[in-house]
């Protein structure tokens, strides 16, 4: 019995399969604060970047990029890198023109974050205003940070973010000025969590970096391992 068949093997089966080529991201909103908070930290997720400020223009998508980059990233580069992110995730060209690059040596920042632990977080309150003290331990040495602020929830989250960024003062460069852009405590699936964000300035330019901590015992803890968590990520981006 004949048992041949017309039909090609499997292997040899030619699938087509409709592919949009010209499909685009959907439209990225930049005067939304959320979304370009969300941009912010995608390009400083890049290796070799330490952070990015964005300014959102009318004619045109982006008016200003600002990015703090580590010094072995190449400014050239770093901008193909940044347009390349922004257009294949964001649906957002770029003139290269408008992205200006500032190479940040880690030694700027905190120098050898990594050892820098937190020692003692402490909260005093006197009628309606609070004190934060904050200690660090950098191997043998200990810098302490003190910030005041209300008796609120807020006041009291502010101060110990505060006293954090205090107790840092003495490891972060001259060129570099670290300030508290904001901090709070949010429900992330089912978890407590605090999370803050930095304004970083350095050579006249200014980025944006985000930390974030897990609430484990107490809010105030957590707050300052938030802050040393986004200046930790100035290091560990730049060396890795």
């Amino acid at each position: 019995m004949d048992t041949r068949t017309d039909d090609p093997p499997m292997a040899d089966l030619d699938v087509e399969v409709d592919v949009d080529l010209d499909a685009t991201p959907t439209r990225t909103d930049l005067h939304d604060p959320r979304q370009r908070l969300e941009v912010e930290r995608s390009i400083s997720r890049i290796p070799g970047m330490l952070g990015a400020r964005l300014v959102p223009g009318f004619d045109r998508q982006v008016d200003e990029l600002h990015v703090l980059t580590s010094v072995d990233k190449t400014p050239k580069q770093a901008v193909r890198d940044v347009q390349t992110v922004l257009m294949a995730r964001f649906g957002v060209p770029t003139d290269h023109r408008v992205i200006s690059i500032v190479a940040l040596d880690e030694r700027t920042t905190i120098a050898a974050t990594s050892r820098v632990v937190i020692e003692r977080v402490g909260l005093t309150q006197v009628g309606l205003g609070v004190t934060a003290e904050v200690v660090l331990v950098d191997g043998e040495e200990r810098f302490i940070g003190t910030a005041e602020a209300s008796a609120s929830a807020k006041g009291r989250a502010r101060a110990v973010a505060d006293a954090t960024l205090a107790a840092a003062a003495d490891l972060i460069g001259d060129d570099c000025r670290v300030d508290l852009d904001g901090i709070d405590l949010a429900e992330v699936v089912g978890q407590r969590v605090a999370v803050c964000v930095l304004q970083v300035r350095a050579a006249r330019e200014e980025v944006t970096l985000a930390g974030s901590a897990l609430v484990r015992d107490a809010e105030p803890d957590a707050i300052a391992r938030s802050v040393l968590d986004a200046l930790n990520r100035t290091i560990s981006e730049a060396t890795s």
